[in-house]
């Protein structure tokens, strides 16, 4: 009876199990797809987390600034919008603001506002697609 255990005159039979690979082959494509969804969710939430904005349909677009610069203290502006405008929506980067306007009817425009002297430096007039109903 000297050896290693397991060895003797009878050897113990272990059953067999028809399926145990096809086990082994599911337990690794789990893994595998659960390493990925954790993957694919860590880059949505650090998308998201990052500032990754949906914008909505018309909205301007500016490019965030780097760095922003302290804010200084200014007197009060009067800005003159067109006569019965609204402001849809508004953007800014560190030197300029970008109003989305609703004008008189159906008609949108941006409107650019220099931030330091506080004055418009101009109006550009959207114009709907002529195709679009």
């Amino acid at each position: 009876m000297a050896g290693t255990i397991g060895q003797g005159e009878t050897p113990e039979k272990r059953p067999v199990v028809p399926y145990l690979g096809a086990v082994k082959v599911a337990a690794v494509v789990m893994a595998v797809m659960i390493v990925a969804g954790i993957g694919i969710l860590g880059v949505t939430v650090m998308k998201r987390a990052g500032g990754g904005k949906s914008e909505a349909a018309g909205a301007v677009a500016v490019a965030a600034p780097v760095a922003i610069a302290p804010p200084t203290a200014f007197g009060e502006v009067s800005l003159q919008l067109p006569p019965r405008a609204r402001i849809l929506d508004m953007a800014m980067d560190q030197r300029r603001l970008v109003l989305h306007l609703q004008l008189a009817g159906r008609e949108k425009a941006l409107m650019i506002v220099d931030l330091e002297s506080g004055r418009s430096l101009g109006m550009i007039r959207l114009k709907p697609d002529p195709l679009e109903p």
